[in-house]
């Protein structure tokens, strides 16, 4: 297996419904937008960041309204123009509320650097030399993108974040939500802090001998709890940890980053697979 390149690098993923409020349609979360941009200045003075952000009450309002989904076709063209315009005033309210705190964020539509769900990965490169070469933060969004003949698709945040993390390789790649990270069960809520991925890609707990299913966990329009779990395998697959916190308590990264103990859940390779 290729062995990390960007042990500095941390890719962040900012929830959409940490971020935003998703039972009110269009409803920013300020209090919870400014405490992550101040954990990630924090964070910011000894790695290298690159933050993928969701759509929430945003992208998935319009998206649902319109029955548009990450399946390519000829949606309207009305929902189009919605979703983009809705993820743009997301994005720049985010961006706004890092420059407050003298971060220098710099945008990116995913739809620079993925056309057609191909990805371009001289674009994505850029990205590091970008970041090692400024001060900048590159922060881009699950978004709508065209495809071909017409047809357009949702590109999901997480999504985004495997594109990112297996090109880029960093040294984490965490996925905050509103939950404190993955439950075996939806019913009796344990917290399910270590899961192996086997040869075979089953999720297994730390000691690799039971079997993690999640067939009866809730999707939205973009994939829910399992799109994250299915793209998280696939960082990890590639040797990269995945770590799925609540995003209301952005300090755990802090705690992931230093070693220390935290809340939530870790994704990796087990050792006998690598």
């Amino acid at each position: 297996m290729e062995n990390l390149k960007n042990d500095n690098l941390v890719i962040i993923k900012l929830g959409g419904s940490v971020i935003t409020y998703k039972d009110k349609p269009l409803s920013p979360n300020y209090l919870a937008i400014e405490k992550m941009a101040n954990i990630i200045k924090e964070l910011k003075t000894h790695n290298k960041i690159i933050i993928v952000h969701g759509g929430g009450s945003f992208g998935h309002y319009w998206s649902i309204k319109y029955d548009m989904h990450t399946l390519p076709s000829a949606y309207s063209d009305e929902g189009i123009s919605r979703v983009r315009e809705s993820m743009i005033k997301l994005n720049s309210i985010i961006v706004e509320k890092f420059i407050a705190i003298n971060l220098k964020p710099f945008s990116i539509h995913a739809s620079s650097f993925v056309f057609n769900n191909l990805h371009r990965r001289e674009q994505i490169m850029d990205m590091m030399d970008m970041i090692e070469n400024n001060d900048l933060i590159p922060i881009t969004y699950g978004d709508v993108i065209h495809t071909s003949g017409g047809n357009f698709s949702i590109l999901s945040g997480d999504t985004l974040m495997n594109i990112l993390s297996v090109n880029l390789k960093p040294r984490f790649s965490i996925f905050t939500t509103n939950v404190d990270g993955i439950y075996d069960n939806i019913t009796n809520g344990n917290l399910v802090p270590n899961i192996l991925i086997s040869k075979t890609r089953e999720l297994l707990t730390k000691d690799a001998d039971t079997k993690i299913e999640f067939s009866s966990m809730v999707c939205d329009v973009t994939g829910g709890m399992k799109r994250k779990i299915s793209e998280s395998i696939n960082i990890a697959n590639e040797g990269i940890p995945v770590y799925l916190i609540n995003g209301f308590y952005p300090e755990r990264m802090i705690d992931i980053i230093n070693g220390s103990e935290f809340i939530g859940t870790s994704i990796k390779m087990n050792e006998e697979s690598i």
